[in-house]
């Protein structure tokens, strides 16, 4: 037991791994976490990240264009014969007051955080199963707004408003995760979502005083960063939970056990 280690127990050293929403602070921090431990990894993004390094491969990607999703991925797997993770992380929220929504604005949530997801899942199990590919491990991203209401007290008027919408769409994928993980059972794949609270976004800061507000909410009294994410991708893409599957699991420092 002595020289038991995280790689050991999670040993992800040449793993197949597809990220969609890869250069979004999420997708590209996950991207880095699997090619520190070994893994080949793809992502899907609109826009390049900068990331570089040996094992990346970038592939432009438009998640609501289902035949191009399909495309792209059976070129990762006849590449490699497999894809062993997918995580979606790739999603759109919008700020806008609810009662001033547009349709536009209801149709680019959609489409991206509902129905891409769609495309991405149906594309890869559809080549799953004409290649006779022997397992893959799927993770999609909620968020705890997809089963809370947001505590509209600590939003100021110029900070950025969880949507009805945004909390709508993460409420399918929660469900969508449930639905799949009892339908691919039987090809050997494994669905789960991971569900974050608020996290401090580095690339566009919320406002000092939303931090703090949002911090008191908090039993752990402090927004979560991306690193606090970390265990929860590794156990839930890992060999080690193959008996887990259908599951929600929230990182949200207490939140939602108020």
């Amino acid at each position: 037991m002595k020289n038991l280690n995280i790689k050991s127990l999670f040993n992800f050293n040449k793993k197949i791994i597809l990220i969609t929403g890869s250069s979004g602070q999420i997708g590209s921090s996950i991207v880095k976490l699997f090619l520190s431990l070994g893994s080949k990894v793809y992502g899907f993004d609109k826009i390049k990240n900068k990331i570089k390094h040996d094992d990346y491969e970038f592939i432009k990607a438009d998640i609501r264009n289902k035949s191009e999703v399909r495309r792209k991925i059976s070129r990762i797997v006849k590449k490699n014969n497999r894809i062993d993770v997918i995580v979606n992380t790739a999603a759109v929220s919008i700020f806008s007051k609810y009662d001033k929504r547009t349709n536009s604005e209801l149709d680019k949530t959609i489409n991206t955080n509902i129905k891409g997801l769609l495309n991405v899942i149906n594309s890869y199990v559809n080549i799953h199963k004409k290649n006779s590919l022997k397992k893959c491990s799927i993770i999609n991203f909620g968020s705890i707004y997809g089963f809370l209401s947001p505590d509209f007290r600590i939003y100021g008027n110029k900070d950025r408003f969880s949507s009805e919408i945004y909390g709508a769409s993460k409420a399918a994928v929660i469900q969508l995760t449930k639905y799949y993980s009892v339908m691919l059972s039987k090809y050997n794949i494994n669905v789960n979502c991971l569900s974050p609270g608020g996290i401090f976004n580095n690339q566009k800061p919320q406002n000092k005083k939303f931090v703090k507000r949002y911090s008191k909410r908090v039993p752990l009294d402090r927004m979560g960063n991306v690193k606090n994410l970390f265990t929860g991708i590794l156990f839930l893409a890992s060999d080690r939970s193959s008996y887990v599957s259908g599951q929600n699991i929230i990182i949200d420092g207490g939140l939602s056990s108020w």
